[in-house]
C-alpha cells in the first residue's frame, strides 16, 4: 500500500475518482471480448445439456424394457411398457449430433416394435407380448451397435 501524499498514492486516489463513463471507454473492447465468449458459450451449452438428458433417458428406457421383461403380470408389464414408450418419445425428438439419419431411422423402428408390443399387451397375452418386447431390443442392440 503506498504511503499517504506520496505520488503513488496520489495515482491511486484519482483513479478511484475518475467518471464511470470514461472507465468503461476505457475497457469497452476487453468487455467487448467478454461478452462474445458469454454468447458462444451460451449458445453451446444446450448440446451438452440435451446430450446428458439423452443419456438419462437412455438408460431409464433399459431399465424400463428390463422391468418388463422380467414382469410376472399384465398390470405390472404395462406400467414398464408405458414408461419406456415415454422415454422413447421424449428421446426421439432430441437431436443427435453424431448421426441424426440413423438416429432416427433406429427410433422410428423402436416406436414401430413398441406399437406391436402396446397392441399385444392389450390383448393380455404377456408372453406375447414379452416376445415382441425382445425383437424391440433387438432393434436396440441394432441400432446401439450402429451409432457406437
Amino acid at each position: 500500500m503506498p504511503r499517504r501524499g506520496s505520488p503513488a498514492f496520489r495515482r491511486r486516489s484519482d483513479n478511484l475518482r475518475e467518471d464511470p463513463m470514461s472507465a468503461l471507454r476505457k475497457h469497452q473492447s476487453s468487455l467487448a471480448a467478454l461478452s462474445s465468449i458469454l454468447l458462444a458459450l451460451t449458445l453451446l451449452a444446450p448440446a451438452p445439456a440435451q446430450a446428458g438428458e439423452l443419456k438419462v433417458l437412455m438408460k431409464d428406457m433399459k431399465t424400463a424394457l428390463n422391468g418388463a421383461l422380467g414382469s410376472a403380470s399384465m398390470p405390472e408389464f404395462s406400467r414398464y411398457l408405458a414408461r419406456l414408450r415415454n422415454d422413447a418419445d421424449k428421446a426421439g425428438k432430441l437431436p443427435y449430433a453424431d448421426n441424426p439419419a440413423d438416429y432416427r431411422e433406429g427410433m422410428r423402428a423402436l416406436s414401430a416394435n413398441l406399437d406391436k408390443t402396446e397392441q399385444l399387451a392389450h390383448t393380455g397375452d404377456l408372453a406375447a407380448a414379452k416376445q415382441s418386447l425382445q425383437a424391440a431390443n433387438q432393434t436396440r442392440k441394432h441400432y446401439h451397435r450402429l451409432l457406437n
